[in-house]
C-alpha cells in the first residue's frame, strides 16, 4: 500500500511539472498587452503631395542646316555673303530683349555676327537682314555688321550660332569691339542657346 502511493504521488508530481512546462512554452513573447492611456490615441500620419509645375521653357533654335553638319554656301564668301535665317523659340519669362553671336570655333574664336538688344517680340531673323533695333558690334575684318565665313581652301572650320536671352537692355552701341560685346551678352543672359555649322572650301 506504501509503494502504491509512493507511485501515485510521483505520477501526481510528474503531471503537475508536465503542466507548468507545457504552460510556459505556451507564452512565446508575442502576447498582446492591453493598451495604456496614451497608446489608445489614433495617429495621424501627415502626406505631402507635390504641386504640379509648368515646366520651364527651353530656349532653341530653328536653323536651315543639320547640326554640325555643312551650311549652304550662300551664306559664305563662295556664295551672296548673307548672313544665314533662322527661328528662335521659348525666350524665358522675363526676357527684355535678346542677342546672337557667330563664332568661328576653329580660328581662335574669331567673331563673324555679335548684336544685342534685338525685341523680344521678333522671332524670325530673314537672311541677309539685320534684325530690327539690333546693336551690332565689329566683326572679324572690322566692320559692323556680319562676314561671311571664308576659311582656307580644304580647311574645314566650325562656326557657333549662339542666342542669348537677356533679362535687361545692354549698354552697347555699335562699333563696339567684338570681345566687350560678347562679354556683355554673356553677362546679361538669362537663357543660351547654340547650334554649330561647318564650312568647307
Amino acid at each position: 500500500m506504501t509503494r502504491i502511493s509512493k507511485t501515485v504521488r510521483g505520477s501526481f508530481a510528474l503531471i503537475a511539472v508536465s503542466t507548468l512546462l507545457l504552460a510556459a512554452c505556451s507564452r512565446d513573447g508575442r502576447e498582446m498587452k492591453p493598451p495604456t492611456a496614451d497608446q489608445t490615441e489614433s495617429i495621424a500620419i501627415a502626406t505631402t503631395i507635390a504641386e504640379s509645375v509648368a515646366p520651364a521653357q527651353v530656349l532653341t533654335i530653328a536653323a536651315p542646316w543639320l547640326e554640325g553638319q555643312e551650311i549652304d554656301p550662300l551664306f559664305t564668301c563662295e556664295g551672296s555673303k548673307l548672313s544665314p535665317s533662322f527661328d528662335i523659340a521659348g525666350l524665358p519669362q522675363g526676357t527684355i530683349a535678346w542677342g546672337l553671336s557667330i563664332v568661328d570655333q576653329t580660328a581662335a574664336n574669331a567673331v563673324h555676327w555679335a548684336a544685342a538688344n534685338i525685341d523680344p517680340a521678333l522671332s524670325h531673323v530673314d537672311a541677309g537682314v539685320t534684325p530690327a533695333g539690333a546693336v551690332q558690334s565689329l566683326n572679324r575684318v572690322g566692320k559692323v555688321g556680319y562676314a561671311a565665313p571664308c576659311p582656307k581652301v580644304g580647311e574645314p572650320h566650325t562656326y557657333m550660332l549662339t542666342v542669348y536671352a537677356l533679362g535687361q537692355q545692354l549698354e552697347v552701341t555699335d562699333g563696339i569691339d567684338p570681345e566687350t560685346m560678347l562679354t556683355s551678352l554673356e553677362a546679361g543672359s538669362i537663357g543660351i542657346a547654340a547650334t554649330s555649322f561647318v564650312v568647307t572650301r
